[in-house]
């Protein structure tokens, strides 16, 4: 290889030449800045610039949709703590094995029922309408209500 091969495997070319492209550089013109010799550029560019519109009402309805559902995911969260608080202060001693040993699983339901239900709802629901979704979370809010919790606060 002749040292002119080993130049021109530096060289790039002409940084002028119209088909040279620079990928650091962007040629766009900036909103603030009008192009040169085009001073009326601003004006034009904000008259030909789409107006942002109102989200459509479906999409408004699905956003209000996963807000509600996103809070009642919160509240089975909470009812689920609300039960692992529960069965903290209600100890049980049962007079056989077996009754302890039930009355434990039975602990261990009550702390996975909200998420069970709350999965359920959401598995079953998937293609439906989504007020019959939010009606079936809406009932689990009312089912799986931590009652020991709540009759200890109230007592």
């Amino acid at each position: 290889m002749t040292a002119d091969r080993r130049e021109d495997a530096l060289d790039w070319g002409d940084p002028d030449d119209p088909s040279w492209v620079d990928p650091g550089r962007d040629d766009r013109v900036d909103d603030d800045e009008p192009a040169p010799g085009d001073e009326g550029a601003d004006a034009r560019d904000r008259a030909a610039a789409p107006v942002a519109t109102a989200a459509s009402p479906a999409d408004r309805r699905r956003n209000a949709v996963t807000a509600a559902t996103g809070l009642l995911a919160g509240v089975y969260l909470a009812y689920s703590v609300g039960w692992i608080l529960s069965i903290g202060t209600l100890p049980l001693t049962g007079a056989t094995l077996l009754i302890e040993v039930m009355y434990q699983f039975g602990e261990f339901l009550a702390i996975i029922a909200c998420a069970l239900w709350f999965g359920t709802v959401m598995a079953l629901t998937r293609g439906g309408r989504p007020a019959v979704r939010l009606g079936w979370l809406a009932l689990g809010t009312l089912v799986l209500v931590p009652w020991p919790l709540l009759i200890g606060v109230l007592a």
